[in-house]
């Protein structure tokens, strides 16, 4: 069988380059015909014959996506590519009603590029001989996307805004849920997760990699994850890895996705050891309501050490999670402290310590905690502790005395104390009924 394939460019150097690669089917017997912008394009295929466009989005006068409309209107049997340097969401969703195929994020490698080109080309030979095509394409736009966003910086940097970074995390979990409402994974129990490199895992021979965290464990969480039955969606980024995980069907109890989860993160935790000579810490939120909760799995993951490199919570924030949308002045350098204290919960942390962390006088902190949470520094401290503490315990996997280190007590009489203070019962019996 023979292909023509367009590329539209308005850049020259952009469209020579994916020629030059497209030019690495010539097994297929395919043509390549070129257009400088979207009429160009148009016009091109005006007379019909083109089986595959690459079409950039961003092109003067008539745009990637006009084009796209006007060649679907005319042969809604075209196959059509979008390839721009803009990774926006909106681009997919507009690319996913058009029934676009994929979705290139540029500069992109060569063996991506043919490996793509490939794929619809089969697609392209199976369409000849019968019916049935795959729609599998539509879906990966959305998980190209969703996949750079969990790629980028969904943490708290200190020296960003906290506002900004909150509404980023909700319209990040709001664009999931929708993919997984999309994939008709809604009902299932969703997992975030968070992976951190632990440094190498001497005294192994090898060389170690400079960036631990990366595209190969990126895929090898991915590929373990899914052949368990999980679905699986990471992005890689500094200075850890985060992934989206649902578990294989809404039916089964939370106890045993978590069990399930745990094994499969336990054995990568090892194979990466062996593998790769590196370590990771792992920490994951299971929220039965399918919504993912990457800041609860950065807690948990900062509860997680090389002696218990897993650390798994269950989603539930409690009644003091209410508290973080206080506004007003000096609410930014409270929430900023909270989050300090939540990923750093093991660590034997003073008021000048966080003080210091968020940009702040300790006195002038130490006023905002009474104001804005209503307690002091300490109080807010033992709370966020006793809150982690509670969700280890939830899962039955910890005894009292692991729990209490896990959150920062050396001491397990003491944290018993504090404990029942907070909650009214002992750990022991907290654990006891929540069974």
């Amino acid at each position: 069988m023979s292909f023509r394939i367009l590329i539209a460019d308005d850049e020259q150097l952009e469209r020579q380059a994916l020629a030059h690669i497209l030019g690495g089917l010539s097994d297929r017997g395919v043509e390549l015909v070129e257009a400088a912008n979207g009429r160009q394009a148009v016009a091109a295929a005006s007379g019909g014959g083109i089986d595959l466009a690459f079409l950039d989005i961003r092109m003067p006068g008539m745009d990637g996506l006009e084009a796209a409309r006007i060649l679907r209107d005319a042969d809604p049997g075209i196959h059509i590519v979008f390839v721009t340097a803009f990774d926006k969401f909106d681009y997919a969703r507009e690319a996913l009603r058009l029934g676009v195929d994929e979705y290139l994020v540029k500069p992109a490698a060569a063996d991506e590029v043919l490996a793509m080109a490939r794929r619809i080309l089969d697609r392209l030979e199976r369409e000849r001989l019968g019916p049935g095509a795959s729609s599998d394409g539509a879906l990966s736009l959305l998980e190209d996307e969703l996949r750079a966003d969990l790629g980028r910086d969904l943490g708290r940097d200190l020296g960003r805004d906290l506002g900004r970074d909150a509404d980023r995390d909700a319209e990040i979990r709001e664009r999931l849920a929708a993919f997984l409402r999309l994939r008709g994974c809604q009902g299932r129990i969703a997992a975030a997760l968070v992976l951190r490199p632990a440094g190498p895992a001497a005294p192994e021979p090898g060389p170690f990699p400079r960036r631990p965290i990366g595209r190969g464990t990126r895929e090898l969480l991915e590929r373990r994850l899914r052949e368990a039955g999980w679905y699986a969606l990471a992005g890689e980024g500094e200075p850890e890895l985060r992934c989206l995980a649902v578990a294989p069907s809404s039916e089964g109890a939370e106890a045993e996705a978590e069990e399930a989860l745990w094994a499969v993160l336990a054995a990568l935790t090892e194979e990466l050891r062996r593998s790769l000579g590196i370590r990771v810490l792992t920490g994951a939120c299971l929220s039965p309501d399918g919504s993912p909760r990457f800041r609860e799995a950065r807690q948990a993951a900062a509860l997680a050490r090389i002696d218990r490199p897993v650390v798994i919570l269950t989603d539930d924030p409690g009644p003091h999670a209410a508290s973080e949308d206080a506004d007003g002045p000096g609410a930014g350098a409270v929430e900023r402290a909270v989050d300090y204290l939540r990923e750093h919960l093991a660590e034997n942390l003073s008021l000048v310590d966080v003080a210091r962390a968020v940009g702040t006088a300790p006195s002038h902190l130490s006023r905002l905690f009474r104001r804005h949470r209503g307690e002091t520094f300490v109080q807010v401290f033992c709370r966020l502790r006793v809150d982690a503490a509670k969700r280890l315990l939830r899962t039955g996997a910890y005894r009292v005395k692991e729990t209490a280190s896990l959150v920062g007590f050396k001491d397990t009489a003491y944290f018993c104390r504090v404990f029942r203070k907070y909650e009214g019962a002992s750990p022991s019996e907290y654990q006891a009924g929540s069974g």
